[in-house]
């Protein structure tokens, strides 16, 4: 959460004025949280309340209405103040920004004694999304999102060490299998450096050009 929260301050100040280049100062007087934040904030509490359904879009319009300038995408904005509170396909990125509360509390331990993914946390990842990005799409990225949070802090953690040899102090391994699993289970090419990526990119990585 830490990282999702600060890596959205640290990018508002380019939401529209963007960069392509490394070599940026990483906070400054513009600098912000946005929607992506409050969200996060948002899905941690649904989760500690119980991670169901109504938890989570309770969570999102008490969070986003206490916060109502934060930066919402239209369509979001609409659901968040009406009394709506059925999903409307959105396949945008809003759902993988603020996923990362899900992929925290997926159990390493479990996995690492079964080899099994904890099913009941990734099941929150997808009703997370679903509450409102419940296009396939917008389910994908925010299961995907939570796998990677999950297998980085798996392997990097050295929990891996009771099913399989550990390789936490192997970076470069354990990035491999992140990327392995992720392109094999949903599909996304994750094989483009950053300078191939970077001529086609509009904007920040913003979960509010998707909610």
């Amino acid at each position: 959460m830490l990282g999702a929260i600060i890596g959205d301050i640290v990018g508002s100040r380019y939401e529209w004025n963007n960069i392509k280049t490394k070599a940026f100062p990483l906070f400054g007087k513009d600098c912000r949280f946005t929607d992506d934040t409050v969200m996060t904030i948002a899905v941690a509490e649904a989760v500690m309340n119980g991670g169901e359904r109504d938890d989570f879009i309770d969570a999102m319009k008490k969070y986003g209405r206490m916060f109502p300038r934060a930066g919402y995408g239209g369509r979001f904005y609409s659901w968040l103040f009406s009394d709506n509170r059925e999903p409307y396909n959105s396949f945008g990125n809003g759902s993988a920004m603020r996923v990362s509360p899900c992929g925290w509390i997926m159990d390493c331990g479990f996995t690492a004694r079964t080899g099994f993914f904890p099913s009941n946390a990734r099941e929150m990842a997808k009703l997370s999304a679903e509450v409102t990005h419940n296009h396939p799409e917008g389910i994908k990225g925010a299961l995907a999102t939570a796998d990677a949070i999950f297998l980085a802090r798996y392997y990097f953690s050295g929990y891996c060490g009771d099913y399989e040899e550990p390789i936490n102090d192997d970076p470069a391994e354990c990035k491999k299998r992140i990327k392995e699993f992720i392109e094999n289970e949903h599909g996304y090419n994750l094989s483009r450096t950053l300078d191939e990526i970077r001529p086609a990119g509009n904007h920040r990585f913003s979960g509010k050009h998707g909610l």
